[in-house]
């Protein structure tokens, strides 16, 4: 990735990070808000993969507990989206070429969420295992509207942002470039 294609990652991060503090976050819906940066840490890890997945929910997750509103201990939130992320990359190849699976997929982030942040409250000792269920419900009907938004869109981005370099593969496609018979070249090249 060049830094153009870096810097534009974090620009975009930086602003989704934005839009969830300052606009889904002040909606004040019943139960849990809706979860932005999941959605799009899941609409990364299905496109890149487990470990684009995992960096970009550690990454936006740490960027969110850093944030000023932030009432839970530092390092939660970064937990919850960086498990998310790997979670969703792993589960990535299953859900292509399908409209329905990634929606689920995100929904069923959504509402695993409020659970780890409930268990890494308890396990360091201020957390209170009240209401969980209804905040995973939730979470995940919030996440479910917010996917066939937030899926597509990340999608999109981000295979405009691929290079078009040859692969292996696809080097005999090139112009000029004639892929000789494995058994009598051994693989080589040759341009015309």
């Amino acid at each position: 990735m060049r830094l153009t294609g870096i810097l534009a990652l974090l620009c975009g991060l930086a602003l989704v990070l934005a839009l969830q503090d300052l606009l889904l976050s002040a909606l004040r819906l019943p139960l849990a808000a809706p979860d932005l940066l999941l959605a799009v840490v899941a609409a990364v890890a299905f496109v890149r993969g487990p470990r684009a997945g995992l960096l970009t929910g550690f990454l936006v997750g740490f960027a969110a507990d850093l944030t000023p509103p932030a009432a839970h201990a530092v390092g939660s939130q970064a937990f919850v989206l960086c498990l998310s992320g790997y979670l969703a990359g792993r589960i990535a190849p299953a859900v292509r070429g399908t409209v329905l699976r990634p929606i689920l997929v995100v929904a069923g982030l959504a509402a695993l969420a409020p659970v780890l942040y409930t268990a890494l409250d308890y396990a360091v000792g201020s957390g209170a295992v009240q209401g969980v269920a209804a905040a995973a419900a939730a979470s995940a009907l919030y996440a479910g509207v917010l996917a066939p938004f937030v899926v597509p869109a990340v999608g999109f981005l981000l295979s405009r942002g691929e290079s078009r370099l040859p692969t292996q593969r696809s080097h005999s496609k090139l112009p000029g470039v004639k892929t000789l018979n494995r058994r009598t070249s051994a693989g080589s090249t040759q341009v015309l």
